[in-house]
């Protein structure tokens, strides 16, 4: 099929069966006490399924009838449209008439529904094939991966559609049993930061967005690196997608922590690595290379783009990965709108990245900035109203890390080396601080006990 085809295919007109949905809505309004369509209607029509805007408009009256025990028998479905003022836009009493003609018999009810909402769903995919050709006609060169995963986010949205829709409905009850039984056994943690403390406080669970931030220069990255690394090491699929320093920094710093080899002297190389040096790191490559750990240096990253990385881990190693996020305020939207304000790009950022997890099971740590609220308050501890850009991001987190070091601001302080790890929202747990050791000078933040220690 060529261009010119697609085209013509998708400017046709949308499919529907409007003689299905008249059929529908007037067995509806043929409701007796012993026959009740609208209830078995009711389950397979969902909102915006309808073709005609006036079988739409119908057939919310209908359901608020229905809703309050009352009849839906024409004569009130009249008078409930002219409560409303809608009668006459639905072409009047006379309409009405015509679809009670038409209705269809008490066992065709659900046959015509399903016909209602199947295309529906036919023209979903006809709007996304239409938008996904207009994506295609504005995407540059190098951005046609970008493109295809954001067309297939939405395809796929598309595919999971009722059976996704029906896994998070039913009754309270219906699980209560299993969920006792699930109880009987320790609830693990779906990936570890390697800090013993806070892994305590802090309790990742599947489907968390985590999101570590503080002012630049307190270490989120060397938290977040070291936190997929010391989670790969339990044998879990860490993934980290780093915007803001590139392969060769990435490598720097995780050998420099693994080692302790100065993190100046990897960024020098040459003769400012010594002999010792290289015996440090010719130690620890090994294990690094074995480790389940995917890179993203990608400086262009979406919600579509981490999705798909996810996909791919989770079928490869048979569970979703952790993910770091360095850092949301440089991701992009999949809509890429020029017109977005930060606010409104960082909160649907932050919604879809939440959506990604929940529907994937992976556990997201987003690193995040901070504004300098903090700077200018008495012992410049942070809190959660200091996020940039939107208040989006404290909503649709699980906990929120925000890192803290006195001797950021005074190098002779008597607690330098030391960072606070302030937990300002928990969901998991308390809300507390984890006071830490940092060693930047390799790159690595780890627990007070084992600071000494490999």
């Amino acid at each position: 099929m060529t261009t010119t085809d697609t085209e013509t295919l998708l400017e046709q007109e949308p499919a529907a069966d409007k003689d299905g949905e008249a059929s529908v809505l007037g067995a509806c309004m043929l409701a007796t006490p012993a026959y009740d369509p609208v209830a078995d209607a009711a389950r397979v029509i969902e909102d915006g399924d309808w073709y005609r805007p006036a079988h739409e408009t119908v057939w919310a009256a209908i359901t608020r009838l229905h809703g309050q025990g009352q009849p839906t028998g024409l004569p009130m479905v009249v008078a409930e449209l002219g409560r409303t003022g809608d009668l006459e836009r639905i072409g009047g009493r006379v309409a009405l008439s015509r679809m009670v003609e038409a209705a269809c018999s008490s066992g065709e009810v659900e046959h015509y529904a399903a016909l209602v909402h199947g295309y529906a769903k036919v023209r979903a995919l006809q709007a996304a094939l239409g938008r996904g050709l207009q994506r295609a006609r504005q995407t540059a060169p190098d951005a046609v991966t970008d493109t295809v995963r954001a067309v297939q986010t939405e395809l796929d949205y598309l595919a999971a559609g009722d059976r996704e829709a029906d896994r998070h409905f039913g009754r309270l009850g219906a699980d209560l049993h299993a969920h006792l039984e699930s109880l009987e056994s320790p609830q693990q943690a779906a990936a570890v930061t390697g800090l013993v403390d806070l892994d305590e406080a802090l309790m990742m669970l599947a489907g968390n967005v985590i999101v570590v931030a503080g002012r630049p220069g307190m270490g989120k990255s060397a938290l977040t690196l070291g936190v997929a690394i010391a989670n790969a090491s339990s044998g879990r699929p860490s993934l980290v997608h780093s915007m803001e320093m590139g392969r060769r920094e990435v490598n720097n710093r995780i050998l420099a922590a693994r080692s302790r080899v100065g993190l100046r002297r990897l960024l020098k190389g040459g003769d400012a690595i010594e002999d010792d040096d290289w015996t440090r790191l010719a130690r620890h490559v090994p294990d690094l290379k074995a480790l389940p750990v995917w890179m993203d240096y990608s400086a262009r990253v979406s919600p579509s783009r981490v999705r798909h990385r996810i996909q791919t881990i989770t079928r490869e190693t048979g569970q979703p990965p952790l993910v770091i996020v360095d850092y949301l305020q440089l991701m992009e939207t999949d809509q890429r709108s020029s017109r977005q304000s930060p606010y409104e790009r960082v909160s649907e950022i932050s919604r879809e990245l939440k959506i990604v997890a929940e529907e994937t099971g992976a556990v997201i740590i987003c690193c995040a900035q901070l504004n300098r609220g903090a700077e200018s308050r008495e012992g410049k501890r942070p809190q959660v109203s200091d996020l940039r850009d939107s208040g989006q991001i404290e909503q649709d987190a699980s906990a929120i890390i925000l890192l803290h070091r006195e001797d950021a601001y005074d190098p002779y302080s008597a607690r330098a080396g030391e960072v606070d790890l302030i937990l300002g929202k928990n969901r998991n747990g308390s809300i507390c601080t984890v006071t830490v050791a940092h060693q930047l000078h390799y790159g690595r933040i780890r627990d007070m006990a084992t600071v000494n220690g490999d």
